[in-house]
């Protein structure tokens, strides 16, 4: 019978071991500014010594009662260090109800009220702060403030590098692959003969600006550019100008307007990007049939306030949707295809195939 009671006491007291072990994982997550150790344990009436440097909270848990320590220049109330605790370790909260508080250095007792206590000494030499138990405890923790995350820093890229001009339409904006947004005139510092990939965006018309979220729309169309100097250029310009039907070639770039690629001549007296109509956007122009009064077009993220005539610069070969409405009430949506105009707008008397026009049905 003793044999068997010794037994079922040993099984009680690892099931009490094992329910609190698998907490630890958690305390990352649920208080991120503290990384916390493993639960340490000891049912054996063994002291233990723990190096807690640099620590900023530790406790010492028994059945009913747990100490907190905190280093002496924590100002909080004690209320709010075992709220932290409790935050951290949920058996804190469900099965402690004696809490006492140490700060600094010294020795204190812990406040168990169902069975014997622990004796808790805090020491600091030689710059190493120690906490050592004497007495059994169902389990110990300490908590160090998380070392702040040092932003991964991009490979400095190897080459020749040049700083080109961006130039961007009015309303619109070039976004690059690495995240970059530029609005017109600022200076891109660049590799001479490696390609980066761009799109054309249509920003807000309220605040001007291109974010991915509610501010703008991105262009389907995935553009490459590279800058060459000009020995190279020239040499591509001459290829170039033999397919005119493919190929747009200017004195500072090259236009592949099948492979949506430009090239740029990094050496000529005045050189950017320059993202020109019809290659890159096209202007549109909404009307309706029969008057234009009290009808308005809006474009959600870019103009949210329709207007009426309404004429916006979009992302060429892009798919917008664009909504028609009549005295403010939302009556047509349309998804409408941004391409260049193939001569069947007319503007006084001239065909402006850089402005594209949609009419409305209405």
């Amino acid at each position: 019978m003793e044999i068997m009671k010794k037994a079922l006491i040993f099984v009680l007291a690892l099931i009490m071991v094992l329910s609190v072990l698998p907490v630890a994982a958690v305390y990352a997550e649920e208080a991120s500014e503290i990384t916390y150790s493993d639960h340490l344990t000891n049912n054996s009436d063994v002291g233990y010594t723990y190096d807690i440097t640099d620590a900023s909270i530790a406790w010492v848990k028994q059945s009913q009662g747990a100490l907190i320590w905190v280093p002496a220049d924590d100002t909080r109330s004690d209320d709010d260090i075992i709220a932290q605790g409790k935050e951290a370790d949920p058996s804190l909260d469900n099965a402690v109800y004696d809490f006492a508080v140490l700060r600094g250095e010294g020795t204190a007792d812990t406040p168990n009220t169902n069975g014997s206590k622990a004796v808790v000494t805090v020491s600091a030499e030689s710059g190493k702060t120690s906490l050592s138990i004497e007495g059994k405890y169902s389990h110990f923790v300490f908590g160090k403030t998380a070392e702040p995350a040092v932003p991964e820093q991009p490979a400095e890229e190897e080459g020749e590098k040049v700083e080109i001009r961006v130039d961007a339409p009015l309303k619109m904006a070039v976004a690059f692959e690495d995240g970059t947004i530029y609005y017109g005139g600022e200076m891109k510092e660049v590799v001479v003969g490696k390609e980066y990939a761009f799109q054309m965006c249509s920003v807000n018309w309220e605040n001007g600006l291109f974010d991915d979220n509610e501010n703008g729309l991105r262009g389907t169309v995935v553009y490459r550019m590279k800058v060459v100097h000009q020995n190279e250029f020239k040499e591509l310009a001459r290829e170039a100008g033999e397919h005119p039907e493919r190929y747009t070639v200017k004195g500072i770039d090259i236009i592949d307007n099948e492979a949506k690629t430009i090239v740029v001549n990094c050496d000529a007296s005045d050189t950017h990007l320059e993202t020109d109509v019809n290659n890159f956007f096209i202007a549109y122009r909404f009307h309706f049939t029969g008057s234009d009064y009290h009808k308005t077009t809006g474009i959600d993220k870019v103009v949210n306030n329709p207007l009426e005539s309404l004429s916006v610069n979009l992302p060429a070969g892009s798919t917008i949707t664009c909504n028609a409405y009549n005295n403010g009430e939302k009556v047509d949506s349309a998804n409408v295809f941004i391409t260049r105009n193939s001569g069947e707008g007319e503007y006084d008397d001239v065909y402006l195939t850089s402005v594209n026009d949609y009419t409305w049905n209405i």
